[in-house]
């Protein structure tokens, strides 16, 4: 068995299809973990997450954006109620996707994948998986997951993840500086900027060969997306 990271897709699904078809991943076999921020920013959140349910042996890791998505899941508040900086940070798509599959699927949603994403992963490699980062200097196990989707410090300070083979993030788009991903001490970045005009990467994490998806604005054309 594999282990496979797939980064921030932020409703990007024709690109999670395109890097599912170019990885040597298998369905069944191989596990695969998505970083998180699956929703937020172009139009098919819905269909990115009945991809995920779809494959066996799966784990996805909450995001700060799917922290957003989940508490509007959990209250389905009137329009006028919607937290506004959900909404204008890529949240309206997602909102006008739910509108179109219906309150049934909104609420599936919410149950079986959105209420059960994790907010840290270790694999039996020590390994760590984490949206945003951590602080090193506490066991991860006793800090806030609100911590864990929205830190940054991990990635911009250049600290080791201590303790750990390898750390995992997202969250802190590494484009359009490196349209790859970038490692930092034993710390690797795979958000490639799906949710602006960047590409979807997804990583073997033994060996770190990776494939990308093509630019995300060239698989929506006329689509606005995030920072468009």
């Amino acid at each position: 068995m594999e282990t496979y990271v797939v980064g921030d897709i932020h409703g990007a699904y024709r690109a999670l299809e395109q890097v599912l078809e170019r990885s040597p991943f298998r369905p069944g076999i191989d596990r695969l973990v998505q970083i998180g921020d699956v929703s937020d920013g172009w139009p098919e959140t819905p269909e990115c997450v009945e991809q995920l349910l779809a494959i066996p042996n799966s784990i996805w890791l909450q995001g700060n954006h799917d922290w957003w998505t989940t508490d509007w899941m959990a209250i389905q508040p009137a329009f006028e109620d919607i937290e506004y900086i959900w909404y204008r940070q890529g949240g309206q798509a997602t909102y006008e996707a739910y509108q179109r599959f219906g309150p049934e699927v909104t609420q599936r949603h919410f149950q079986e994948f959105f209420g059960k994403q994790l907010p840290y992963f270790i694999d039996e490699d020590d390994n760590l998986f984490v949206h945003g980062g951590y602080d090193p200097e506490e066991l991860i196990e006793n800090q806030e997951p609100y911590d864990l989707v929205w830190n940054r410090e991990l990635w911009t300070t250049g600290e080791i993840a201590h303790g750990y083979a390898a750390c995992f993030i997202g969250h802190t788009p590494t484009w359009p500086e490196s349209v790859v991903p970038v490692q930092r001490t034993n710390v690797w970045n795979v958000d490639q900027g799906a949710a602006y005009g960047g590409r979807l990467t997804m990583m073997n994490v033994r060996t770190k060969a990776f494939v990308q998806s093509d630019t995300v604005r060239e698989l929506y054309p006329g689509v606005k997306g995030r920072g468009q």
